[in-house]
């Protein structure tokens, strides 16, 4: 007979699956969705099935220590974990030490480190993995609506006519959102999904239209939605008055990116651009999604702005639509709410707030001044600070930043220069980096809560019982509490009574708990809408149209890294695989990295699918399995999650340039270098040489002006060519043309003209990408100058291209030596 052991919340994506773990008739402890969830009705995906299976394959042993990197662990009781982390906290001043937790912890365990740091330590330097993920989405909220929070749920997809998708492959990611996605498309077959992203994803697979975009511009297309909404008359006007602010300033923003402009910086058709405008225009309800390939730039807050001012002009909120932004975590809406970013405090208050600060003082009961105004500075600037040694102390909980942080070898560098401190389940990358190890309970070992990405809050029951050697988070933090003296503020017996605190933090706040007990859940707060009335927690009570202003990412894709390096997850495979990666089920198909590919990139590097390859960027390079499929043309992309078990995490390529705003760094967004494994032959036919040698005495007295009017049409972004050089670069041209075709065993004079016409290339900072711009060009001249058959212009344009092609392989040349030193 079966018996149910308890009900939870999935630890894994944001979604917040309500789960049952049950013990089937064997006595085999199992997995499935709870039907009586309300958020997610029963549903569920591959990932928490094998859950039970892996939970204890690679858990940390005992506290381990070790005060010097270079020598090997070894074990010490719990008592001395707390003493030697104690002592380090008290040598050091409050801001020399640095706690970087999770978005996995339960809320009671956020919510007891963030007073722990920020009451106690004294010291805003506490960060989390949010911060990689979900911080763009926060300020975007935050500025439309005066708060974090998303303002629909799950249940606006059941109404909903249209779906935008933008930097989210929901298929994989939130698998089970997207399923009630298809589900209403089946019932209602005219409705509309849109996605926008530079790779053909499961999600694009399923979609009525793919805007195939550039990484980094997605601020530029949504501007130029608005910019055709307004100049269409489409504006929800009578929405924008009562209920709204600031609406001409995020126009006068949006009128500089026409369709004509929009589409050139974005690499799209214009078409895609007057479609959305439509969809947003006259869909009955409309609901944009959105994730990690928005937030993770260093545009992300534009990008957040750009999107939600579009539901903003179009009265989309509601009954007519919403702005949902998807979170990655099972629980980073929860920490959210208890404020454990470097400038959060419960109940979504924010330490610059004089009055936040002051109720969490008296509520803490300790003494005014000891929550500090400013800021803590984030994890990813905290990377320099390691480096220099102002922060000696890290102490990383249930997170494995060894992998998923930018910049990895920086990163790296940094771990190895400061006091590490790892609280975790299981033995992960971040442990090689560690000082002292602390064994963890996980999910289904612990009880707590945790809020999904619509705002439900779940209450995990345990199903396992812990190992023996592993302490609770809160418990752990609890313990070092009373070893520094603060035994009194620190005494709950279990996570209910940290649960009962925390709620009462919440009380007149948007996210009021205050009056839920654990009994009471699942449940939703804030209600199905959480601004039903269309009041916002703004000074004006109205919501804030923001000039979303563009930004080109921090690297720049000039020749040799000139391809966009983009990142994301698998299907099967959850952030660095510290479980699912223990599933042989889920593992199948995933089991080792790779690059996805453009096949005509692809062509041109002589790269084959499953070929090894080097990729390179400024900050390090990796040895990875190619594949090529279907994604942008420049574009490559590739999971994060493989740790340094594969060798060469994906992360040692990314930027760590940061959104100014939100501090979110630019993970997906890296130029990258990738050499060609087999050289592409070129050569012209007979034919098309037999061709230009026939009617090169028709051309010949004009030919000069056909190649520099090619150069002055070129149109290429960034690169004027002066009239000295354009005069130049025809006479040289020309000269090669006539060496080609009537001196062609003169290859010393050719390779001499190549190689002039490729220094003045270099000094206009011409990159290879501009070949076929160039020979489009000049091919355009060549049609309005000469009056010759559509088939010997298309073999000029062929033999152009030809002697182009070894002109621009000096040009490589020239900026491939300096990669060595990078």
């Amino acid at each position: 007979m079966e018996e149910v052991l308890a009900t939870a919340q999935c630890p894994y994506c944001g979604v917040g699956c309500g789960l049952e773990i049950f013990k089937d008739k064997k006595g085999r402890v199992k997995i499935r969705g709870d039907k009586n969830h309300p958020a997610t009705k029963g549903d569920l995906c591959l990932k928490p099935i094998p859950i039970p299976k892996v939970m204890n394959i690679g858990r940390v042993p005992s506290p381990l220590y070790r005060e010097n990197k270079k020598d090997q662990f070894k074990e010490i009781s719990w008592e001395e974990a707390v003493k030697i982390i104690a002592l380090k906290l008290k040598e050091n001043q409050p801001d020399e030490n640095y706690f970087y937790i999770s978005g996995q912890l339960t809320t009671e365990d956020s919510y007891l480190i963030n007073k722990f740091v920020k009451g106690f330590v004294r010291t805003n330097n506490i960060d989390a993995n949010s911060r990689l993920c979900m911080a763009s989405a926060v300020m975007g909220y935050k500025f439309s609506f005066g708060s974090d929070g998303p303002p629909g749920s799950y249940e606006d997809i059941d109404d909903a006519d249209a779906f935008i998708f933008a930097g989210s492959n929901a298929a994989w990611t939130h698998p089970v959102l997207f399923k009630r996605v298809l589900k209403r498309k089946k019932e209602l077959p005219e409705a509309k999904i849109v996605v926008i992203d530079p790779v053909f994803t499961a999600t694009a697979e399923k979609a009525d239209v793919w805007v195939d975009i550039k990484p980094g511009t997605d601020t530029v297309l949504f501007n130029s939605v608005l910019y055709l909404l307004n100049k269409k008359g489409w504006i929800d006007f009578d929405f924008v008055k009562k209920h709204t602010e600031n609406f001409y300033e995020a126009l006068k923003e949006a009128d500089k990116y026409p369709p004509e402009v929009a589409s050139q910086i974005c690499g799209i058709k214009e078409s895609l651009i007057y479609r959305l405008a439509e969809i947003y225009a006259f869909s009955k309800k409309v609901i944009s999604f959105w994730t990690m390939g928005f937030n993770q730039s260093t545009n992300g807050t534009m990008k957040n702005l750009s999107l939600i001012n579009l539901h903003l002009a179009t009265g989309r909120i509601n009954d007519k639509g919403c702005p949902f932004s998807l979170t990655g975590q099972p629980n980073a809406m929860g920490g959210r709410e208890v404020g454990y970013l470097v400038n959060g405090l419960p109940g979504y208050r924010d330490v610059r707030n004089e009055e936040d600060r002051r109720y969490m003082e008296e509520f803490w009961r300790i003494p005014e001044g000891s929550i500090k105004e400013k800021p803590g500075i984030t994890i990813v600037e905290a990377v320099d600070k390691m480096i220099c040694g102002d922060i000696k102390l890290l102490w990383i909980v249930c997170t494995n930043p060894a992998v998923t942080m930018p910049n990895l070898n920086k990163f790296w560098k940094a771990l190895r220069n400061t006091f590490v401190i790892v609280q975790d389940a299981y033995l992960t990358d971040s442990i090689d980096y560690a000082n002292l190890v602390l064994p963890a309970t996980q999910w289904g070992e612990k009880e707590g809560v945790m809020t999904g990405s619509d705002r439900t809050i779940t209450y995990n029951r345990p199903f396992s019982q812990p190992p023996s050697q592993c302490k609770h988070d809160w418990e752990i933090f609890c313990e070092v509490a009373k070893e520094m003296g603060w035994g009194e503020f620190f005494s709950y017996k279990n996570s209910r009574e940290i649960f009962d605190e925390y709620k009462r933090t919440t009380r007149g706040r948007l996210c009021d708990i205050s009056g839920w007990n654990y009994e009471d859940l699942p449940k939703k707060w804030g209600g199905k809408w959480l601004y039903k009335d269309k009041k916002f927690p703004t000074e004006s009570g109205k919501a804030r149209f923001n000039p979303a202003v563009y930004s080109p990412p921090a690297d720049s894709t000039d020749y040799p890294y000139s391809i966009a390096f983009t990142t994301g997850r698998t299907k099967k495979q959850w952030h660095t695989m510290t479980r699912t990666g223990k599933a042989l089920e889920l593992l199948r198909d995933e089991t080792e990295p790779f690059v996805l590919l453009n096949e005509d990139d692809a062509l041109d590097l002589g790269i084959f699918d499953n070929d090894y390859i080097n990729i390179k960027s400024v900050r390090g390079q990796i040895y990875v399995k190619a594949k090529i499929g279907k994604i942008k043309k420049g574009v490559a992309f590739a999971p994060f999650g493989y740790g340094k078990i594969y060798h060469f995490p994906t992360n040692i390529l990314v930027s760590d340039a940061v959104d100014p705003v939100s501090k979110e760094p630019e993970l997906k967004f890296s130029a990258v270098y990738i050499k060609a494994k087999k050289k592409r032959i070129y050569r012209l036919s007979d034919d098309v040489y037999r061709k230009v040698k026939e009617t090169y005495p028709q051309v010949v007295n004009f030919l000069d002006e056909a190649v520099e009017r090619g150069y002055s049409f070129m149109g290429i972004e960034g690169v004027a060519v002066s009239k000295d050089f354009l005069e130049e670069l025809s006479v040289k041209m020309k000269d090669l043309f006539d060496v080609f075709i009537n001196r062609p065993a003169d290859w010393e004079k050719a390779q001499l003209l190549s190689e002039e016409i490729a220094q003045i290339y270099i000094k206009l900072k011409i990159q290879p990408h501009h070949q076929s711009k160039i020979t489009d060009s000049f091919r355009k001249a060549f049609d309005k100058i000469f009056d010759l058959p559509d088939e010997t212009n298309q073999a000029w344009e062929y033999t152009f291209d030809f002697l182009s092609h070894s002109i621009f392989e000096i040009v490589k040349k020239h900026y491939e030596k300096y990669t060595s030193g990078r």
